[in-house]
C-alpha cells in the first residue's frame, strides 16, 4: 500500500527559559505624580473602582498588586501606550542589562530574537512595526525582491500551495548512465536547508541536544569526532582525518567532511567509503574560488565554505561571507562545475533572514553554529568571533529541553523561509540558489543613485 503524502511541518511547543533573561525594557513611573493623579481621579470619578483601578497596559505591566508603583517589567513589549497617554508620569527605555547582551556582532535585539524563537516556537511579531534602518553591513545590505503580484504562492505558511524547502547534498551527475540506474542515489535529501555546524565549545548535554534535534528534524550535525554523548549517529557528519579512517570504515557515515587545507584525503575517503558523500571543508579566502574549482574537478562531492563566527572571511582584507560566497559560486558557474557540487555556507548565519540571503548568494544550504549556543542560553564572556577562542560559554542544560528549543528555532526559521519564498513566487528553495536577480544590494543601489553627485564638505 503506498504511503500517505504528508506536508513537511516542524512541530513546535513551548520550552521556557531555564536561566533568567534580562528584562528588555525598564519601566518606571514618577511616583509622586502617579499618586497625585490617582487621588485626583478618585475625587473626579467618585471612587468608581472600574475607572480608578483601570490599567493603561493591555499586557499587564501594571497588573500587579502595587500597579504602576511597582511595574511587572518582564511583561513590557515596548508598545509605548503608557508613555503616550501619561508622558508626564511614565518612562520606558531599554534596560541596562539588556544593552549588555551579546558582543560587537551579536546585538541585544538579535540575542533576544533567538531566545524567544527558541522558547516559544513562534515568529516574533512587533505591533509597533520595524523601527530600525533599512540597510547596513553584510546580510543587512541585501534586500529581497518580494512583490505581491506573484500569485498563487503568496499564501505563505497557511496557503494551499506547497512550497518545498528540501535540498540535495552530494555530487549531481551531469548525464544519465543507464548501466547504474539500479544503484542508490549519490545524493541525500534534507527537508530543510540548514544543518548544525561544528560548535566552538560545548559539553555532553549540548552535544546530546544537538544530536536529538538533528534526528527529529531529519537534518545533520557536524562534529570533529564521535563521542559517547552523540545522539542520532545516522545524523552525524564526522570530520575525517588520517588516523580516524578505519573507525569511519567500521561505521560508514552518510556524509563525511575533511579539512581540505590540511591534507589530501578525498581519494582515500572516497575509496574506503564508497557509499558516503565526501565534502571538503574550506575557509573562505581570496583564492577560495580557484581551490573550489580544483576540488570540484577532482571529484569532491561538496564544499563546506566557512567564515569566522562574525561572518567575515579570512582574506587579508576581510569581507562578508555574502560577498565571498558569491565569488566562489560565480567561479564554479564559469567553470561549468556549479551544478555538480553542493555548497554549504557557515559563519555569521544568526537570523532567519540570513538563510535565504545566503542561498541567493550561491549556497545550497547553510550551517549554524553560535546561534545554537545562544538558543541554549549560553553565557557571553567576551567576543565570539574567533573559532578557536569563542567567548560563548555553554551552561548545564537538560538535553530534552535543549533539543526542543532547537526544534522550535528550526520551526520558526522554516516558516519564515516559506513566507519569503511565497512572496517571491518560488515553490522550491532550490530555485533560489544563486538567483541574485531576486535581490537588491544596498551598496550597489547607492552607487547607482548617487554616482557623480558631489558632496559638500
Amino acid at each position: 500500500m503506498p504511503s500517505k503524502y504528508e506536508r513537511f511541518k516542524i512541530e513546535t511547543k513551548p520550552a521556557p527559559h531555564v536561566y533568567q533573561i534580562p528584562n528588555k525594557f525598564d519601566v518606571s513611573a514618577r511616583k509622586v505624580r502617579l499618586a497625585a493623579m490617582l487621588v485626583h481621579e478618585a475625587f473626579e470619578y467618585k471612587l468608581n473602582k472600574e475607572v480608578v483601578l483601570s490599567r493603561p497596559c493591555i499586557y499587564g505591566v501594571f497588573g500587579g498588586r502595587f500597579g504602576g508603583f511597582k511595574p511587572l517589567k518582564h511583561k513590557c513589549v515596548g508598545c509605548m501606550r503608557c508613555v503616550q497617554e501619561y508622558p508626564h508620569i511614565m518612562t520606558v527605555k531599554h534596560s541596562d542589562s539588556y544593552k549588555r547582551l551579546g558582543d560587537s556582532f551579536w546585538t541585544p535585539e538579535a540575542v533576544f530574537t533567538i531566545l524567544n524563537e527558541a522558547s516559544t516556537g513562534k515568529i516574533p511579531v512587533k505591533g509597533m512595526g520595524y523601527k530600525g534602518a533599512f540597510g547596513g553591513e553584510g546580510f543587512d545590505g541585501i534586500w529581497t525582491d518580494m512583490s505581491e503580484i506573484v500569485r498563487p504562492t503568496r499564501d505563505g505558511v497557511y496557503g494551499r500551495e506547497y512550497i518545498s524547502t528540501s535540498v540535495d547534498v552530494g555530487r549531481k551527475p551531469t548525464s544519465v548512465d543507464f548501466s547504474k540506474i539500479d544503484r542508490a542515489s549519490s545524493t541525500i535529501e534534507i527537508p530543510v536547508p540548514i544543518i548544525f555546524d561544528k560548535l566552538s565549545a560545548g559539553n555532553g548535554d549540548v552535544r546530546a541536544a544537538v544530536g536529538m534535534a538533528a534526528e527529529k528534524l531529519g537534518t545533520f550535525y557536524v562534529s570533529r569526532e564521535r563521542t559517547p554523548f552523540d545522539f542520532g549517529q545516522e545524523s552525524l557528519i564526522p570530520i575525517g582525518n588520517e588516523e580516524g579512517i578505519e573507525d569511519l570504515v567500521e561505521r560508514p557515515p552518510a556524509i563525511v567532511e575533511y579539512d581540505a587545507e590540511k591534507s589530501d584525503l578525498f581519494e582515500k575517503l572516497a575509496s574506503r567509503l564508497p557509499s558516503s558523500i565526501v565534502i571538503a571543508r574550506l575557509p573562505l579566502r581570496e583564492d577560495s574560488g580557484m581551490i573550489a574549482c580544483k576540488l570540484a574537478h577532482e571529484g569532491v562531492h561538496g564544499l563546506h565554505l566557512y567564515a569566522d563566527y562574525h561572518g567575515q572571511d579570512y582574506s587579508k582584507e576581510p569581507q562578508h561571507i555574502s560577498a565571498s560566497l558569491k565569488e566562489v559560486h560565480q567561479q564554479l558557474v564559469k567553470g561549468g562545475l556549479r551544478d555538480q557540487v553542493t555548497l554549504i555556507a557557515s559563519g555569521g548565519i544568526t537570523l532567519a533572514e540570513h538563510v535565504p540571503k545566503a542561498i541567493i548568494c550561491g549556497a545550497d544550504l547553510v550551517g549554524i553554529d553560535t546561534t545554537v549556543l545562544v538558543a541554549l542560553q549560553a553565557e557571553f564572556r567576551g567576543e565570539t568571533r574567533d573559532r578557536a577562542n569563542c567567548q560563548l560559554k555553554p551552561r548545564k542544560i537538560d538535553p530534552e529541553w535543549g533539543a526542543q528549543r532547537l526544534v522550535n528555532l528550526f520551526g520558526v526559521w522554516h516558516d519564515q523561509l516559506i513566507e519569503i519564498l511565497s512572496a517571491m513566487g518560488i515553490r522550491d528553495v532550490r530555485r533560489l540558489r544563486g538567483d541574485i536577480g531576486r535581490s537588491m544590494m544596498d551598496a550597489e543601489l547607492r552607487e547607482l543613485s548617487f554616482k557623480g553627485i558631489a558632496w559638500a564638505t
